[in-house]
């Protein structure tokens, strides 16, 4: 009886996001919009100052701990603030722009990714290169700001970036249930494995460090297969949107791999299919160094 109740409250609520998303249906081209303004900004002001303009007042920093369990969540704005202010003109500039992403159906919380560049501006010389990943958050005034910023290095540009492209809506795997909550389903992928993998949507991206990005399930799998044969994941905390349809999972890793014990943090993104079974859409995750 509760899960059948639980059912008809997940269908009301959907219902309910889908009128609040037609009142605003440019909200993922406006999230998308903010990024470009974000990363247009740190080109003007400066990283230290961009990011403090940008960041949400809740937004997260992850840490590695001794182990997975013991990942620790910061105020993401504090360690920026702690930074000397930039020399103007800047000596050195940070660069990226959104490949792809998506949002809840409500407009409140979205993830994007795509390529960043760190250019020295007087040599003209790369620095770095790599893939960021973002979570948005809408604030009460209607405006985006972010939430959680990661991202890895890469051994080479990413070239295959292009236009801003929409996720695709998930579809495939197995598992699950349409009155699962989203802390049910990152628990039910807690012990890696099959139950992980069954869980990853068709097209989902994996980012990892100093590897180029993985794109769908049977790339996904093989990689960890190799990777990680052993991994459990240990969640600090989850962010469901108010739709219910739409989640970020944060947290910390412990792995064995071919060269011994490893453990960091990850990142997942849930996303329900069209039956209303959660999903994992993206993944990036960093081992402790």
């Amino acid at each position: 009886m509760m899960r059948g109740i639980r059912a008809l409250a997940a269908a009301t609520i959907l219902a309910a996001a889908s009128l609040a998303a037609a009142q605003d249906p440019q909200a993922l081209p406006r999230m998308v919009a903010t990024e470009r303004a974000f990363a247009a900004a740190t080109g003007e002001i400066g990283v230290r100052d961009a990011f403090l303009v940008f960041f949400a007042d809740d937004a997260v920093r992850i840490e590695a701990g001794a182990t997975g369990a013991d990942t620790i969540l910061h105020d993401a704005a504090e360690n920026f603030r702690k930074q000397p202010l930039q020399t103007l003109p800047l000596e050195a500039r940070l660069t990226w722009n959104p490949h792809t992403g998506q949002i809840s159906s409500d407009g409140t919380l979205g993830w994007l990714t795509g390529p960043y560049v760190v250019t020295n501006l007087a040599e003209s010389s790369v620095l770095g290169q790599g893939a960021y990943f973002s979570v948005w958050k809408r604030q009460d005034d209607g405006t985006f700001r972010v939430w959680l910023d990661e991202g890895v290095s890469l051994p080479e540009a990413w070239g295959d970036a292009s236009e801003f492209v929409a996720a695709d809506v998930p579809a495939g795997g197995t598992g699950g249930a349409a009155a699962e909550t989203a802390a049910e389903a990152e628990a039910a992928v807690s012990a890696g494995g099959d139950a992980w993998h069954a869980r990853w949507s068709d097209t989902v991206r994996v980012h990892r460090h100093q590897r180029m990005p993985i794109v769908g399930r049977s790339a996904a799998g093989a990689w960890a297969d190799i990777v990680w044969p052993e991994v459990s994941f240990h969640a600090a905390r989850v962010e469901v949107a108010a739709s219910d349809d739409f989640a970020v999972a944060i947290g910390g890793y412990d792995a064995k791999t071919a060269g011994g014990s490893e453990h960091g943090t990850w990142v997942r993104v849930w996303a329900r299919d069209a039956r209303g079974l959660w999903r994992i859409v993206f993944e990036t995750s960093k081992a402790a160094t």
